[in-house]
């Protein structure tokens, strides 16, 4: 098995942030928890929001396993995956949409990538 370093987890997400990108037409991607926080350790998984228009009228467990696919990191993926519709709806609600908005890390807004220099991932 290859040595997870932090080096290697960036560039997994790098990858797969492209891949979802060009595949999925993702406006909105969002790296939350430990990843986003910065008290991580080497083998915490990667809790990420991924919002598409690819996702209406597609279950949400396809959703996840089609996304999923496309993840190829040694560290386990935690995907949520909603329509642009469905995003605005939860970002209201108390949970880990409204966290996630308000702590985590950009990683693509309105199609573009936009990983800040300032914040780790």
């Amino acid at each position: 098995m290859d040595r997870i370093t932090d080096r290697a987890v960036k560039e997994w997400i790098n990858r797969f942030l492209t891949v979802i990108s060009d595949k999925y037409s993702a406006e909105k991607v969002l790296l939350f928890g430990s990843r986003a926080r910065g008290d991580y350790l080497i083998n915490s998984d990667v809790d990420m929001i991924i919002v598409s228009k690819k996702f209406e009228g597609v279950n949400w467990l396809k959703r996840l396993r089609d996304v999923s696919v496309e993840w190829e990191g040694l560290v386990l993926l935690e995907a949520i995956c909603y329509t642009p519709e469905e995003f605005e709806e939860k970002k209201k609600e108390i949970g880990i949409v409204s966290e996630a908005v308000k702590e985590g890390v950009k990683l693509i807004a309105r199609g573009k990538r936009c990983i800040p220099a300032h914040k780790q991932m």
